[in-house]
């Protein structure tokens, strides 16, 4: 569940695709189970992509966020999160616009290339970056923010 919220805007549609993910895992299993070096990254990987499967049906149903909807300029320093705890780091991925929170999960949490990214989410390389700069770059904004106010 950890990971499908990761990628989903809601806790049922995150709950619907890590069932979807346990009914793929239980067919696929017994074909897989002889050629399995890991169990736990081969789950991993389905719940993942079950995930973005699920994702992808969303951003149909959604306007899609331009590049520029969330851009404000702003001097970010370098020891931007200093005192931030990981749980309101999670609270700050979660005010990112979809896209830009998906592709951030995928290249910086689960190690996936931006070539990766774009095949599995339909879009460009370079607009695979642009979502990570621009998710990175929201992510410093909102904790230099949030350390103002401390």
């Amino acid at each position: 569940m950890g990971i499908s919220i990761r990628y989903l805007p809601s806790h049922a549609v995150a709950q619907e695709a890590v069932n979807d993910s346990f009914l793929k895992i239980f067919d696929q299993l017994p074909r897989q189970l002889a050629g399995l070096h890991s169990l736990k990254a081969w789950m991993r990987a389905i719940v993942v992509r079950t995930a973005i499967d699920y994702f992808r049906k969303e951003r149909k149903n959604h306007l899609a966020t331009s590049l520029d909807a969330h851009h404000d300029s702003y001097a970010a320093t370098d020891e931007i999160t200093d005192g931030q705890s990981v749980e309101e780091i999670l609270r700050l991925l979660d005010k990112l616009p979809p896209m830009w929170k998906v592709v951030f999960n995928l290249y910086e949490v689960e190690g996936y290339s931006h070539e990766e990214i774009g095949k599995m989410l339909d879009i460009s390389t370079s607009s695979s970056r642009v979502y990570l700069a621009r998710g990175k770059e929201f992510l410093r904004k909102m904790i230099t923010i949030q350390n103002g106010s401390h």
